[in-house]
């Protein structure tokens, strides 16, 4: 099994995991409005620094690749296939975070939500 493989299997759950839990924040009206935009931002900046800081731990040669099991597409330093695991993170903990939050009803009353925003305008 190669990088990739691994990469791809891992990222195939990862997406299934995220569409359940729009879904699901999107019922309980847990779902903030730039939330796309927000996972698209944080997805990014994982990227760039594990590119950055990968390139600089195999540049320390604190470990190596297996080059036989790689794509041969190199960011810098860092193999394409090592961008996966940021991508998985920077999709899945915000949506299980937004999936697990308190329904609106369940929160303080002090801090309201996007959806009491939106009803109020």
């Amino acid at each position: 099994m190669t990088y990739l493989d691994l990469a791809v299997v891992a990222l195939a759950v990862v997406v299934v995991l995220h569409a359940a839990c729009v879904v699901v924040a999107r019922r309980r009206g847990t779902l903030p409005r730039r939330f796309a935009a927000a996972v698209a931002v944080t997805v990014l900046v994982l990227c760039v620094l594990t590119v950055v800081f990968d390139s600089l731990m195999v540049m320390s040669d604190l470990f190596r690749f297996d080059e036989d099991r790689l794509t041969g597409v190199i960011l810098w330093r860092a193999p394409l296939e090592d961008l996966a695991w940021p991508l998985a993170a920077g999709l899945l903990l915000p949506a299980l975070r937004v999936a697990l939050a308190p329904r609106p009803a369940d929160a303080a009353p002090s801090v309201p939500t996007d959806r009491q925003l939106e009803e109020h305008a």
